[in-house]
């Protein structure tokens, strides 16, 4: 029964509805920028009927999985939590220290004040927008976690790097085409966002490969 409970997509096994309605509801963080880049719906508005909604839905699919009894769901939500929080904190550190490196002219972190500035309305350099920017990255970077907990749980760490490569590749469809996220020097971009995903997803490969896996069989 360990094993079972251990394998990769086991929460899927597990209760199938919930695992697909608590990725969506994990995705509906990143969807808001997706959104607005489509011209679909503007980004304050995203954010207040797509992912704050998703948000507070996946805090009742945590309780909701405590009262059904579904332990490999409610563990891989924890740990990708936990796991997205680390992740985040090696993830910038890395961005800073290599654009440190590379003398680069503008901030490694500018991609979040846009952030901030699309949800205010605001300029990029406003408290608000910077407050708002980083709120953003950090919803973010937990969610996309979660989603690799969910699916992965304890796969060998590597699944979580080749998570943070993947993530990495879309950024780099989306950011240059995109007149409002495309980089002002695409040659050092590519290198800061490239070393720093990998980072991101070997730590968060590494905190689900040690603690997603249930301590005991249900």
């Amino acid at each position: 029964m360990r094993g079972r409970t251990s394998a990769p997509l086991a929460a899927y096994r597990e209760d199938r509805r919930l695992f697909l309605v608590t990725v969506a509801a994990a995705a509906t963080s990143i969807a808001a920028l997706l959104l607005h880049l489509a011209g679909a719906i503007r980004m304050p508005y995203t954010l207040t009927f797509v992912t704050l909604p998703g948000t507070i839905f996946l805090m009742a699919l945590l309780i909701l999985a405590r009262r059904v009894n579904r332990p490999v769901t409610i563990r891989r939500l924890q740990v990708g939590a936990i796991a997205g929080v680390l992740g985040l904190v090696a993830y910038n550190a890395t961005r800073w220290v290599v654009a440190e490196l590379l003398a680069l002219p503008n901030s490694p972190f500018y991609s979040i004040y846009i952030f901030g500035s699309l949800i205010t309305v605001q300029a990029p350099d406003t408290t608000a927008a910077i407050v708002a920017g980083w709120l953003y990255h950090v919803s973010n970077g937990v969610t996309f976690a979660i989603m690799y907990t969910l699916v992965a749980g304890p796969a060998r760490w590597w699944f979580g790097l080749l998570w943070g490569l993947a993530l990495e590749t879309a950024m780099l469809v989306v950011y240059p085409s995109s007149a409002i996220l495309r980089p002002p020097a695409l040659a050092c971009f590519v290198v800061v966002s490239l070393i720093s995903h990998a980072v991101y997803g070997a730590v968060i490969g590494l905190v689900s490969q040690r603690y997603a896996r249930l301590r005991s069989a249900p």
